[in-house]
C-alpha cells in the first residue's frame, strides 16, 4: 500500500484486533462466553487508536481504505457534536455510535462473580442487570440477566450463590436463575 516501513504490519495488526473483537462478540452472543470486559475495552481502545493513526496515514496519497478508517475519526467527533447539540433524535443516534465502544464497569464485583448494568441506549429503560462468572481470569461466562424494578445499591446489598440462582438482597430481594 504505502511505502512507509511497518505500514502493512500495522494494518494487519488493526484487522487482527477487529477480527478478535468481532469473534469475541459472536461467541459471547452465541455461547455466553467471552473475553473479560476490561481486556475487551483495552483491545477496543487500541483498535480505535490504530484506526485513527491509519486514517491520517492513508490520507496522502488518498487510498480508498481511508474511508473505512474515517469511521474511527468520525465516531468521537459525532458523539461530541451530539453531546453539545442535545435533542432526542441526536441522543438516539448517539446511542448507536456509543454502543460499540461503551466501557462496561461492574456494579458489583466479587472474586468470581460480576454484576453489570446493561447498556440499553440513551433512552432505554433503567435497571437491567446481567451476571458473569470469571473463568481463568481472562474470560467471563454469561450466567444470566434480570430486569429489576429500580436501581440496586450494590454497596449495601447482600449477594450470594444459592443453588442455580444468585440471590441479591438490597431492600427488595431479586432471584436470578443461572442458565
Amino acid at each position: 500500500m504505502l511505502d512507509m516501513p511497518g505500514f502493512e504490519s500495522i494494518v494487519r495488526f488493526h484487522f487482527a484486533l477487529l477480527s478478535l473483537i468481532l469473534f469475541n462478540w459472536a461467541v459471547n452472543k452465541a455461547f455466553g462466553f467471552g473475553i473479560n470486559n476490561n481486556l475487551a475495552l483495552l483491545i477496543k481502545l487500541i483498535l480505535y487508536i490504530s484506526g485513527i493513526f491509519l486514517f491520517f496515514v492513508c490520507l496522502k496519497p488518498f487510498k480508498v481504505v481511508a474511508l473505512y478508517f474515517s469511521f474511527f475519526v468520525m465516531t468521537p467527533t459525532v458523539i461530541t457534536i451530539f453531546y453539545f447539540a442535545h435533542g432526542i433524535f441526536l441522543a438516539i443516534l448517539s446511542s448507536f455510535f456509543i454502543a460499540p465502544i461503551m466501557p462496561l464497569e461492574a456494579d458489583y464485583s466479587d472474586n468470581n462473580i460480576k454484576v453489570y448494568s446493561q447498556f440499553n441506549g440513551v433512552l432505554g429503560r433503567c435497571c437491567d442487570y446481567y451476571v458473569t462468572q470469571n473463568v481463568f481470569y481472562v474470560f467471563e461466562e454469561y450466567i444470566g440477566d434480570t430486569p429489576t424494578v429500580g436501581h440496586i445499591d450494590f454497596q449495601n446489598a447482600k449477594i450470594w450463590l444459592e443453588g442455580d440462582s444468585i440471590r441479591i438482597e438490597p431492600d427488595t430481594a431479586y432471584r436470578l436463575r443461572l442458565k
